[in-house]
């Protein structure tokens, strides 16, 4: 029997999962698989890039799929190489090179890309200027462990997870760290204004300064970064600046390409696209019932279910959306969040328990009987393993 094409742009966390999952369930005998991924590497753990920032991991510790697995699998993987467009009718991929590929099954993996805010001095012939940096990409991290063996002081903007990565990282390499911030109080997503004030407070202690509720208006600086400047007037010198102010789905080849997009692409409980049911969507590019996932656990399932599908293991395979919950460290600094942050109303019971010497602070809304949602902060043994 002649094998089908399947196509997958986005070489990252999802888009490679995929391909695992795929060939686990002996898809390398159903297809001929491509994969097209922008940047020059194999698939890498985003998650450790502010290992390889602070120096605890080197680069090749982090990669997951290094380029010769691709080749070992029977895997054409396009490296470095940008996928513009899809022709449906045809069924056709076109991508930067003139590389035209054709598909049977497309999946869209195109992960998230930063959101970076309107400021003044931010760029230099459309891209950002010598000094500034964002913080996604294992070049990211290059460029940026480059910059600061020449810089004492760095500015990162935006206080949520990443920002406070980044801000580790810059810290373990010797610079004055500062960290500012829109919100009245750190990783507002998360946490509640009284676990983000005991979080702010132990980060200070290890030497980062912060500056909330501030809006960052220019970079300053004509041949090289010198500073920030905020809208109230306050200027921080700095020689380096990392902008890490979120995320936002990367939906640019969908939404050229006439997918029905929103904040991600729009897809059906088999993760097929709402308008195209031989393309699919995985990942923080995909909107599945009003809601994007930002976390690995999500991604992974839902490479798992549309494994089952493309191979036939489990044709009937559905994904009926993910219980939202993350275990993880903020610069060193254990976290475990789960559920809602705030009780809904009087009828939600919530229990709060907090050791501000030792930067501990514990929440449970209790909602019918049932927990609705927990932050655990500072005490990494009391989350479930």
């Amino acid at each position: 029997m002649e094998k089908q094409k399947l196509v997958v742009i986005g070489n990252g966390m999802a888009g490679a999962r995929l391909v695992e999952e795929v060939l686990n369930r002996g898809g390398g005998e159903q297809f001929d698989i491509s994969v097209f991924g922008e940047e020059p590497h194999g698939n890498y753990n985003r998650i450790l890039l502010s290992g390889v920032l602070s120096g605890t991991h080197d680069q090749d510790d982090i990669y997951i799929n290094p380029l010769e697995w691709y080749e070992r699998n029977n895997v054409k993987l396009y490296a470095g190489v940008r996928a513009i467009g899809i022709d449906r009718r045809g069924k056709t991929v076109y991508a930067a090179g003139g590389h035209l590929v054709p598909y049977d099954k497309l999946v869209i993996a195109t992960g998230s890309v930063p959101f970076i805010p309107p400021i003044d001095g931010l760029h230099d012939d459309g891209a950002l200027r010598d000094g500034v940096y964002a913080f996604r990409t294992l070049d990211d991290c290059t460029n940026m462990i480059g910059r600061a063996d020449d810089v004492k002081d760095a500015v990162v903007i935006g206080g949520g997870l990443l920002g406070l990565e980044a801000a580790r990282g810059l810290l373990t390499r010797g610079l004055n760290v500062h960290v500012v911030h829109l919100a009245a109080y750190l990783m507002e997503t998360q946490l509640d204004s009284q676990s983000g004030d005991l979080l702010r407070e132990t980060l200070e202690q290890m030497g980062v300064t912060f500056h909330l509720e501030k809006l960052t208006t220019d970079i300053l600086g004509e041949d090289r970064v010198t500073g920030v400047c905020s809208k109230d007037g306050t200027e921080i010198d700095c020689g380096m600046v990392v902008m890490s102010a979120g995320i936002r789905p990367n939906v640019d080849v969908a939404k050229i390409s006439g997918l029905n997009t929103r904040r991600g692409i729009l897809v059906n409980d088999d993760l097929s696209c709402r308008n195209d049911s031989d393309i699919y969507a995985i990942g923080e590019c995909a909107e599945h019932r009003d809601v994007t996932y930002g976390l690995v656990a999500p991604l992974w399932e839902q490479a798992s279910i549309l494994a089952d599908r493309l191979t036939e293991r489990n044709p009937g395979a559905r994904y009926f959306g993910s219980r939202v919950s993350t275990k993880l460290k903020v610069m060193g600094v254990e976290l475990a969040v789960a559920g809602v942050k705030e009780p809904r109303d009087e009828q939600d019971e919530v229990v709060t328990y907090v050791e501000p010497g030792r930067g501990i602070y514990k929440k449970l809304i209790v909602r019918h009987g049932h927990i609705a949602g927990a932050i655990l902060l500072g005490d990494g043994m009391a989350a479930p393993r």
